[in-house]
């Protein structure tokens, strides 16, 4: 192959790779926080989730989860489907605790077509069998839309008991 050819196909692929490796980029770049109705209805679904809980609005909760589909992950436990995850795991939780305060915070909310995903911060409170327990702890949350409306596929948290440093 002859010198020229080599520097014609690379002047090609370079070409090529300059009007494409952007477009490409940008197809796939999720969107910023609050820059899109669908990132607000996201960050709408993921509060009611929250909300559902902190009410223990079991009914609610069913609309907001993806069904058998849905994946919990919390600390070193794992629960597949929503039926595990709310018979097995968040009913009976929910009984041992009273005054419950489940709060998400800083959501950095990410788009990209039909799939989406939340980094955030929470804050729960509650008298657990006559003990304060006041944690804060992080997570991220994958979300699928389903028709008009965003339902939770993936939900990974992860807490510690709130230290007096920590902001309130």
């Amino acid at each position: 192959m002859s010198l020229r050819v080599i520097r014609l196909a690379l002047s090609v692929a370079l070409a090529w790779t300059v009007g494409t490796i952007p477009a490409l980029a940008q197809a796939t770049r999720p969107t910023p926080p609050s820059a899109s109705p669908d990132a607000a209805n996201v960050a709408a679904t993921f509060r009611a989730m929250f909300a559902a809980s902190e009410r223990n609005d079991l009914i609610a909760l069913d609309t907001l989860f993806a069904g058998d589909s849905l994946t919990i992950v919390e600390g070193a436990g794992i629960n597949r489907g929503w039926p595990d995850y709310r018979d097995h795991h968040l009913v009976p939780e929910l009984k041992e605790m009273k005054n419950l305060q489940y709060r998400p915070a800083d959501l950095e909310v990410h788009v990209v077509g039909g799939t989406a995903w939340v980094l955030f911060r929470y804050t729960l409170k509650a008298d657990v069998n006559g003990r304060a327990v006041d944690a804060i702890g992080r997570g991220t949350a994958i979300l699928e839309r389903r028709g008009a409306r965003w339902v939770v596929r993936h939900l990974q948290t992860g807490s510690r008991a709130r230290r007096p440093t920590d902001p309130a």
